[in-house]
């Protein structure tokens, strides 16, 4: 009897093994994994409706991109962009995995981690406003899409932007108005994108080099 009961153990072991592995969840890709990210600005127009602005398409805009790839995320040597004061640029992200795939909509998607910090340029030489929309078209502060404003000239810097994944919770206390906060460390989290590259903000009839 013993013996039979053992038999009966095994096959039912046998039997139900394969379709228990099928249920198991499989663990989740890190869609995270940035292998390039492209800035692109484009010239926008910008039109103001009472205490907001609306921005539109031009025609044949102006348009400046910087591409970053390698282990450390840099431009091309000698990557300089020049933005015109008075102007407005559609600032988009675009990030791929190292497939090639592209990955920037994850961090909308997990709009309560993340989220983009535009560093580096002299106080009150540009305005930023976040322009994400999720899934179910509520707008989202992440900084995969925004419109940056050029107010005034300055020397050449170098312009930071940082993609932050926050820790749970933290995103409570961060503000549209923190977009440039130089301390924004203090929300704690991790970098997934620290990118840079050289900016210049110019006059209309400034040089171009």
């Amino acid at each position: 009897m013993k013996q039979i009961n053992i038999f009966i153990l095994a096959i039912s072991i046998l039997f139900f093994a394969p379709s228990c592995s099928k249920d198991d969840p499989i663990p989740e890709e890190d869609q995270e994994e940035v292998g390039t990210a492209t800035l692109t600005f484009t010239e926008v127009e910008r039109e103001a409706h009472g205490d907001h602005y609306d921005y539109n398409d031009i025609t044949d805009p102006e348009i400046e991109e910087v591409k970053f790839e390698g282990k450390d995320m840099l431009p091309p040597v000698d990557a300089h962009l020049h933005l015109e004061v008075g102007k407005t640029y559609r600032l988009e992200l675009l990030a791929t995995d190292f497939a090639g795939r592209e990955t920037q909509q994850t961090f909308v998607s997990r709009a309560d981690i993340h989220q983009a910090f535009i560093l580096g340029a002299e106080a009150g030489s540009l305005e930023y406003v976040y322009a994400d929309r999720n899934a179910d078209n509520q707008r989202v502060n992440v900084g995969v899409t925004g419109y940056l404003t050029v107010l005034k000239e300055t020397n050449t810097f170098t312009l930071r932007y940082v993609m932050r994944h926050l820790n749970p919770g933290v995103k409570d206390n961060i503000t549209a108005a923190d977009w440039n906060n130089i301390n924004f460390t203090q929300f704690t989290g991790a970098n997934d994108l620290d990118l840079k590259v050289a900016v210049h903000l110019v006059s209309e009839d400034g040089h171009h080099h």
